[in-house]
């Protein structure tokens, strides 16, 4: 007989006919219960530095998994200061990077619509890559996610858990990595979720620099030899992955299944070695031998001047451009045919413009056609992509402006080709629209235009929310569209009253040269 049923039947027959005792009896049985859910919560295992990232088994670290490369992004994207606190740089219940809110217990599933209470503290979830909003992630976290289409493997479960304080949504008390399960009966448990500690960060963002006595250096316990080692795993990874700072050698370190990764990228990248579809005849080593530098292709959108797409390419391998292979221009990572297509015709870069407005989730393949002939009259073409490039951002990549003074904050995006500006505006802001009620937005066409040049204007009144999907965050965000076309330098400010001396937020000019950030 079980612990928790003796203590039942002991109760039950000292106390049955007396009321306040059965009370009693109940609040043993609850915390009871409480002190076996407290003892698998602290099952959890903490990961105290790179040796211990290595050492787990439980957590995957190989191809197309792409929670080491989450890790590293956050690791990068906060600051510990010198008592160990982890603070972020943006306040995550604006949503942005695809944030959303979860529920505080990481041994069940993630309810995205509920929050906890108060007193527990706020949890966010970071990494779901086929939420619009993780486009603003760097195209190293999300080329994976993009490229391993018929892959067999889960290759977006990788959760980054956040619990922030009520009070100061900028300072993390703890950090989580996990799974995430669409069988919401799969929770995430004990072994598939792991707490990290502030020296582990510390050590992912010591990575970043040249080797030197830093303290939080891990690459400090090596002997000669290993760093060797280490510095030639490092430069595969290089091979396959945009460069980041820090990120190869983290991989490396972190125990990334390396070769795994770089014969999953010959496979998509190397069509003329892989004619017949059959990926895996050749060993790693003449694989390596047959490689051509890779990591440097990419493709791009951006705009022209006119808030058209603009294609860019570069850095194809000749002995791809020399195939019959073309661009092509999708409307996002989910379709299967493009919306224009564009024969390479042997160039190994260059660019195209579209008569596509700039939207949202525009993505450029490089890929293969062939038409397939059926009751002699009539065909169809069927597209395989070699390689995807990262889907469009509508924000260009860029987070809110700080509205100065309050908590509201300002950003341009893009829709159909023209500028736009969104207003996150903290719910405990209840009168703002009180505040604001002779404020407007202006969109001009350069960062250099003096502030009563503007080109289009609206009140910021006029603006219309945006409903809420999934669980309700800490902002109501409000948006208004403009005529004015998205092109290089358009930016957007924002003025408290109607004079042009009395701006408070202008956002970073809409820049064609810094469109995808590595």
């Amino acid at each position: 007989m079980g612990l928790l049923e003796t203590l039942r039947i002991t109760l039950g027959t000292e106390f049955s006919h007396n009321r306040s005792l059965r009370m009693v009896r109940r609040a043993v049985l609850r915390c009871f219960c409480l002190c076996l859910v407290l003892a698998s919560v602290t099952a959890i295992k903490t990961l105290k530095d790179i040796k211990d990232l290595k050492k787990d088994k439980n957590l995957v670290k190989e191809f197309p998994r792409h929670g080491l490369l989450l890790l590293h992004w956050f690791a990068n994207t906060v600051t510990v200061d010198g008592r160990g606190a982890i603070w972020l740089n943006f306040d995550p219940g604006q949503g942005i990077y695809g944030l959303r809110c979860s529920r505080h217990e990481m041994l069940h599933p993630v309810n995205e619509r509920r929050r906890p209470s108060q007193a527990e503290g706020w949890y966010y979830s970071l990494g779901d890559l086929s939420n619009g909003g993780s486009r603003m992630l760097p195209s190293y976290v999300t080329q994976d996610f993009h490229n391993s289409m018929g892959s067999t493997q889960h290759r977006n479960m990788d959760r980054v858990l956040l619990k922030v304080q009520k009070n100061s949504p900028q300072k993390v008390d703890k950090v989580y990595i996990t799974q995430h399960f669409e069988d919401r009966g799969q929770g995430a448990g004990p072994n598939t979720t792991y707490e990290i500690s502030p020296k582990l960060i510390l050590q992912i963002q010591a990575l970043s620099n040249n080797l030197v006595c830093d303290a939080d250096d891990p690459r400090l316990d090596f002997s000669p030899c290993k760093v060797l080692d280490h510095q030639q795993k490092a430069a595969k990874v290089e091979m396959v992955y945009p460069k980041a700072p820090g990120l190869a050698w983290f991989l490396a370190l972190a125990g990334y299944n390396i070769h795994q990764r770089f014969l999953a990228f010959l496979c998509s990248t190397n069509p003329a070695n892989d004619p017949d579809g059959s990926c895996y005849p050749l060993s790693v080593e003449d694989r390596e031998t047959q490689c051509q530098v890779h990591y440097k292709m990419k493709l791009e959108v951006k705009t022209t001047s006119k808030g058209y797409a603009r294609i860019l390419w570069s850095g194809i391998p000749e002995s791809i451009a020399r195939l019959e292979v073309n661009i092509g221009l999708y409307a996002d990572g989910t379709q299967e045919e493009p919306l224009r297509e564009y024969p390479l015709n042997g160039r190994t870069f260059g660019s195209i413009d579209t008569n596509v407005p700039l939207n949202p989730g525009l993505q450029v393949h490089l890929l293969r056609s062939e038409e397939t002939a059926y009751y002699l009259v009539f065909s169809t073409r069927h597209y395989t992509s070699i390689w995807k490039g990262p889907e469009f951002d509508d924000a260009n990549w860029v987070p809110p402006a700080r509205v100065r003074g309050f908590d509201m904050s300002l950003q341009l995006y893009t829709k159909d080709g023209y500028a736009c500006a969104r207003l996150y505006v903290k719910k405990s802001f209840a009168n703002w629209k009180s505040v604001f009620d002779n404020s407007w937005v202006g969109f001009y066409a350069s960062a250099a235009d003096e502030t009563d040049k503007y080109g289009k204007y609206e009140w910021v009144v006029n603006f219309e929310k945006r409903l809420e999907e999934g669980c309700p965050l800490d902002y109501d965000v409000y948006e208004c569209e403009s005529v004015l076309a998205i092109s290089p330098g358009v930016q957007a400010r924002l003025m408290l009253t109607k004079h042009i001396a009395s701006e408070k937020a202008r956002t970073v000019p809409w820049e064609e040269s810094s469109a995808i950030k590595q």
